[in-house]
């Protein structure tokens, strides 16, 4: 199974109905670094463990949320 986080990340921000503006104000980073996180395959599992509780879901259920089961 191959993990794409940033797979995670785009689908907890849709499913949360929250943009990238909105998401980079809430990290307090720009919004290109946002990008770069759904954009990325390697985030670290701190980051990762972030989005999750921001999202109210376990880190768990966020990384599962990009598992490529094909």
């Amino acid at each position: 199974m191959d993990i794409d986080t940033g797979a995670s990340l785009r689908v907890a921000q849709a499913k949360a109905k929250i943009t990238g503006s909105e998401l980079a104000r809430a990290f307090s980073v720009h919004p290109n670094q946002v990008m770069r996180w759904r954009n990325g395959h390697d985030m670290k599992v701190s980051m990762a463990a972030r989005f999750a509780r921001y999202f109210g879901i376990s880190l768990a259920d966020f990384i599962s949320l990009g598992a490529d089961n094909g």
